[in-house]
């Protein structure tokens, strides 16, 4: 109860400090029977608390936005995110606009995970235009930089990105986009690094056990990727949506510093991200408007990732010889109602993950249910 005092007083100095436009809160409650998503199905209950404050200046936005997440079975990973920015807006015509945003942001978690702490620098440049009035052309660049506590996972990357979408009077979207990104890793040997040993559930999570092994080296590393991705939406009616989607992913070059790449339910894990695989996914989705204006939505995705560079393990530890293969189903619904100042949520999601690493082959149901509060301050917003 302290913290969250503490986290609710500082919304309403910042709210007053910045006489804010736009005030957000929300409150998710998110269940779990396999937190680290692994073999040894660790459950947990994660409470997640959420606010967004914003204010216009003269065509600028200033904006923060908070996060504040316990985890009930596994205190010592919980976690405070805090994002401040700056975003403006550049029309040139009545067609065609650019966009500029400037994020900083910070990760802290307590003792136990304190190498996952991190300050993050953001810059998005984004162009839009109508070629005609049933096409988008946008295209965006992301510079990221984070710094983490524990050296090897510092990095800097650059994606962009170009999209194309096409809409018809058949109420029918089509959306291609192809992407390109090279994240490099600026001290991937400059500590030690780690690497997997034999472990046990004496954690009662099941997680691997690491061992520190100095290196001599002192190169950076970087990975480069490119991707290709297609949709197609259609409407029928005016309460029916459906969509399909695919992506395929290739790595062009290099690799990433570690021997083993996890990933945890609703908590950041930097060894696992959009550059730690090769391969493809296939997504569809339904949404529906149901009685009382409730949209449901329903979805299966399917995906398909090979991790380069990282080899499978046998659960005593010895390497298999073999290049780590995961693949993915997953099912989704979620209910939302929308009422004139918020919103509240329900959602199921079951993963079955496949994986030649037999520690990474495992199920999870994920429940999540929420509450989101819109203000709006200034009615020009």
């Amino acid at each position: 109860m302290k913290k969250f005092s503490i986290y609710f007083f500082l919304i309403l100095f910042l709210n007053t400090a910045l006489g804010a436009d736009t005030l957000s809160l929300s409150f998710f409650q998110n269940m779990t029977d396999n937190l680290f998503q692994n073999r040894y199905s660790e459950p947990d209950q994660i409470s997640s608390f959420n606010f967004y404050i914003d204010k216009n200046i003269s065509g600028f936005s200033f904006f923060t936005e908070g996060n504040y997440s316990y985890l009930h079975k596994n205190p010592k990973l919980a976690y405070y995110l805090h994002d401040i920015g700056i975003d403006y807006l550049r029309p040139v015509n009545e067609k065609t606009a650019f966009y500029f945003s400037l994020i900083g942001q910070g990760a802290f978690y307590r003792s136990d995970y304190e190498d996952f702490n991190y300050f993050s620098f953001n810059f998005l440049a984004a162009f839009k235009t109508y070629i005609s009035q049933t096409s988008i052309l946008k295209s965006n660049y992301i510079l990221e930089y984070k710094k983490y506590k524990y050296s090897l996972f510092d990095f800097v990357s650059h994606s962009v990105f170009l999209s194309f979408d096409k809409f018809f009077q058949t109420k029918t979207t089509l959306k291609s986009e192809i992407s390109w990104g090279y994240k490099n890793f600026l001290h991937p040997y400059s500590s030690e690094e780690a690497i997997p040993e034999d472990y046990t559930e004496d954690n009662h999570s099941g997680r691997r056990t690491y061992i520190f092994v100095p290196k001599i080296e002192y190169e950076e590393q970087g990975i480069q990727i490119f991707s290709i991705k297609g949709l197609i939406a259609q409407g029928v009616g005016d309460r029916i949506g459906l969509r399909i989607s695919g992506m395929k992913q290739w790595i062009l070059s290099g690799g990433n510093p570690f021997s083993s790449v996890e990933e945890f339910y609703m908590v950041e894990n930097p060894s696992y991200d959009s550059y730690s695989w090769t391969g493809y996914q296939l997504s569809s989705q339904l949404a529906v408007l149901v009685p009382w204006d409730i949209e449901l939505k329903i979805g299966y995705t399917v995906d398909n990732k090979e991790f380069h560079g990282i080899e499978s393990m046998s659960l005593e530890g010895d390497t298999l010889g073999i290049t780590r293969k995961d693949e993915r189903g997953q099912f989704e619904a979620r209910l939302e109602k929308n009422f004139p100042k918020f919103s509240i949520f329900l959602s199921y999601f079951y993963i079955d993950n496949q994986s030649n690493d037999p520690f990474f082959d495992w199920q999870s149901n994920l429940f999540s249910v929420g509450i989101e509060l819109n203000t709006f301050i200034n009615k020009k917003k």
